[in-house]
């Protein structure tokens, strides 16, 4: 979803752009889908403010062919007809000014754990067993789908280690229950129409805090990752998830400073380690910039080169606008980078084709 840059139409930019992916890329690069302008855009995934389609912050989204938009609690607003109904004609809304924009309405993900609306039917607390677990993902999925979400980010996937930030939140600190249980909520997610996200990969139940809230280290060696940590990912993929979502939390199975939704070893061990062939979204890339301490658009483009293929900055807007207009930099920069980013398109558009609407 477009907007202009610099003088001139935005389709005329859009066109020679186009010439530029075609002309500069070498013979074994893969060619964009789209220009690269849209390109860029197209591999997001944003927060919003606002309440309704009338609201400024919520007409702006319709300046960018955004990949994605994502529903907080925030979003949720209060009066008549009820809050689903409220989010629906919200959700709606967006899609319809990006239709008329001249781009696909943009996939809506919806917020789990804390953060996820207050909306009736999105459960709360944590099941005891994996038949709990599917039950009340079939429910979240219908709520879900009922307000035009298609992508929901959970369950926690990461062991409930008693000392560690998925203590309350993940499903068992054995990593056969954790998997049991992550891979019931898959697939009863996937049953409803909506794709789960497990994060947070490859594991973070082990760390020293929750990495949303600052610098988190898991000190696990990489042996010891694969055989726990990664089990209920691997679970997850099995079951068929169609999107993880990486970790913002730093390894010293690795290089014990760059956090894994940068590192391409981490994105290595995801489609290696466990056979995922579907999206992996970025973790949330504002919270990267606590560890890094380096800017979202600068976490942006290093998640991107390492293998992200949605990239998420629940917010702000310059945040965002930042962060795409640095991508779109090192798109039209890196014929490399370009191939990459077409990738990554590809897989976004298949999960697009089996849960979007």
């Amino acid at each position: 979803m477009l907007g202009a840059c610099g003088g001139g139409s935005a389709r005329g930019d859009e066109a020679a752009d186009a010439v530029v992916v075609r002309t500069v890329a070498p013979a074994t690069a893969v060619a964009l889908p789209v220009p690269v302008q849209r390109a860029a855009a197209e591999l997001f995934v944003v927060g919003f403010g606002g309440t309704s389609a009338r609201d400024a912050s919520v007409k702006r989204l319709s300046r960018r062919d955004w990949g994605g938009v994502m529903v907080m609690r925030g979003n949720v607003g209060s009066g008549g007809g009820g809050a689903a109904g409220r989010v629906r004609r919200l959700t709606a809304g967006i899609g319809g000014r990006a239709v008329a924009a001249g781009f696909a309405a943009p996939l809506v993900f919806v917020a789990g754990g804390d953060g996820a609306p207050s909306l009736a039917g999105l459960p709360r607390g944590r099941p005891v067993d994996a038949r709990s677990a599917g039950a009340m993902a079939a429910r979240a999925a219908w709520t879900v789908r009922s307000i035009g979400g298609s992508v929901v980010l959970g369950p926690v996937a990461d062991l409930a280690q008693s000392a560690g930030p998925a203590a309350r939140s993940g499903f068992s600190a054995d990593p056969a229950v954790a998997a049991t249980s992550t891979a019931a909520e898959v697939r009863a997610n996937a049953a409803g129409g909506v794709a789960a996200a497990p994060g947070a990969f490859p594991g973070q139940g082990g760390a020293a805090q929750d990495p949303s809230l600052g610098p988190a280290t898991v000190g696990l060696p990489l042996q010891t990752l694969r055989q726990a940590d990664v089990v209920p990912f691997t679970a997850a993929v099995r079951a068929g998830a169609a999107v993880i979502q990486m970790s913002n939390a730093v390894y010293a199975a690795w290089d014990g400073v760059t956090p894994a939704t940068l590192l391409p070893e981490a994105y290595d061990l995801l489609r290696r380690g466990t056979g995922f062939r579907g999206v992996a979204l970025s973790a949330d890339l504002n919270a990267t910039t606590a560890t890094t301490g380096a800017t979202a658009a600068a976490a942006a483009v290093q998640a991107l080169r390492a293998g992200a293929d949605l990239l998420l900055i629940p917010g702000a807007a310059a945040d965002q606008e930042a962060a795409y207009q640095a991508v779109l930099r090192a798109l039209r920069a890196s014929p490399t980078l370009r191939t990459r980013a077409a990738q990554a398109l590809a897989r976004t558009a298949g999960l697009r084709t089996q849960f979007h609407g």
